[in-house]
């Protein structure tokens, strides 16, 4: 079963779940794509992969949320400070795991890309998040769509860059970030003089980059009812709802669940992938 291209859809702390499903299948099956696009949290996943460092990236961020009891801090509105912990623990996350050495497997593996997300142009951001947030909660929810339409009707547009435009750590964590960026936990972005958003917003599995490929592997975040039929793409998602919540920085005893039912369920398609 080979694929030349792999979507790391996007989903917060739900992504653990595809660290421990791309740890079991990729050296199961062999893994090689030559495209790899990620959304939001799903970038991070997708870069920690190519660069064989989702260990580090699972240790490290268990140990920084078992030092952050809480995921919202109201009495740091007195101190000016914070009242979210996310982007201090996401980014130095980062930081610790994804050094000169993670830059340079980047660049010689297969392309990664992440998926940004352009708010309307010409109207005031506030209104806007709100109502493509809605539009993305109502495709979601409502229609249970994977791949949403309704922010794209309201002028939300995505875009891709390359890792391989990063020089730096610290660029590679800015481009994660823009791609995970919603406030008011996450602060908005800003790349190429533009404001940018969490790309999943626009889409969490963006496949349409992905048309000139022969076959994609979208790993999806949280169980849906419907899967669309596409023969050039294999939809993966968890077999039931993941322990840990999307931006749950708090609670590090799930992590490891997460990641377990993610190897589980790899396992079982490993198994379906040998018995064809």
């Amino acid at each position: 079963m080979g694929f030349d291209a792999v979507v790391f859809a996007g989903g917060g702390c739900r992504c653990f779940w595809q660290a421990g499903f791309w740890s079991v299948v990729a050296p199961a099956l062999e893994l090689r794509p030559r495209s790899i696009t990620g959304a939001s949290a799903g970038s991070a996943f997708a870069c920690a992969a190519v660069s064989d460092r989702l260990d580090a990236v699972v240790d490290a961020f268990r140990r920084r949320t078992a030092r952050n009891p809480r995921n919202v801090y109201p009495a740091n509105v007195l101190r000016r400070r914070p009242l979210f912990p996310h982007l201090e623990i996401y980014r130095s996350t980062i930081l610790e795991t994804m050094d000169g050495t993670t830059l340079e497997r980047l660049r010689s593996g297969p392309e990664v890309r992440v998926l940004l997300g352009l708010p309307p142009a010409g109207r005031r951001l506030v209104p806007s998040l709100l109502a493509g947030f809605v539009g993305y909660k109502l495709d979601a929810v409502v229609r249970r769509r994977v791949h949403p339409s309704l922010p794209h009707h309201l002028g939300f547009r995505p875009t891709l860059v390359s890792v391989r435009d990063c020089e730096t750590a610290e660029e590679l964590a800015d481009l994660i970030l823009c791609s995970s960026a919603l406030p008011p936990l996450l602060p908005v972005g800003s790349r190429g003089g533009r404001r940018v958003i969490d790309g999943g917003i626009v889409d969490a599995a963006l496949v349409d980059a992905l048309a000139d490929h022969a076959r994609t592997l979208v790993m999806l975040t949280k169980p849906h009812l419907r899967l669309p039929a596409d023969p050039r793409r294999v939809y993966v998602q968890p077999s039931r709802p993941v322990p840990i919540a999307m931006w749950d920085y708090a609670s590090p005893e799930l992590i490891g669940p997460t990641y377990d039912l993610g190897r589980r369920d790899g396992e079982a398609f490993v198994a379906q992938a040998a018995a064809r």
